[in-house]
């Protein structure tokens, strides 16, 4: 999907979970807006594929929503605990298998 693209769907996410947020089933306005930062960080991430802190962003993205749908987002984690150990050894073995 191209930045457009993604930056129109962040646009639509953003708004129907503000306009509708009374009408939503309880949390769901918290997973809309995690939705809304993922597809933000997908962005950055398209366009500087290559800076550490957009693969942070993007990791951290994808934390925020699976801690909204599947943990609870109240405490810290196992999730957590995986993500700040498992992102430093992604990254640099992504590094390595370009080269």
């Amino acid at each position: 999907m191209d930045v457009n693209r993604l930056i129109w769907l962040a646009t639509i996410v953003s708004i129907a979970t503000f306009q509708f947020w009374s009408f939503l089933p309880k949390g769901a306005f918290y997973i809309g807006m995690a939705i809304f930062i993922l597809i933000t960080s997908l962005i950055i991430f398209k366009q500087n594929r290559n800076l550490f802190v957009a693969f942070l962003l993007i990791c951290l993205a994808v934390n925020n929503l699976l801690d909204e749908l599947f943990f609870d987002p109240k405490k810290n984690g196992i999730n957590e605990i995986i993500l700040l150990l498992g992102i430093p050894i992604i990254y640099y073995v992504r590094k390595i298998l370009r080269k």
